[in-house]
């Protein structure tokens, strides 16, 4: 017979709040920007990249980006983001 776990936790009113939602729009100008982890922004770049794709598509931008890496490090950690959004045409390219 499979062993059962047992979960136990505190009731609560509710979910917490969120943190504030990312706001791209000065940098959603056409232009590619750099934004670099520890200056422009504190979390992951995967979880930056992820906050960029929901703002595009939110505010009918198409979003280009490509991650910066730390060629220094043999690991090579991204260590930054490069976007560029643009609006969408009337065509939805």
């Amino acid at each position: 017979m499979p062993r059962q776990r047992h979960i136990s936790g505190s009731k609560v009113e509710g979910f917490p709040a969120r943190g504030a939602r990312w706001d791209f729009g000065e940098v959603a100008d056409g232009n590619v920007y750099l934004l670099r982890k520890g200056r422009d922004f504190d979390v992951e770049v995967e979880s930056l990249a992820a906050a960029a794709r929901r703002w595009a598509r939110t505010h009918d931008q198409r979003l280009t980006t490509r991650s910066e890496f730390d060629e220094q490090d043999a690991k090579r950690p991204k260590v930054g983001l490069y976007v560029r959004f643009a609006p969408k045409d009337a065509a939805g390219r």
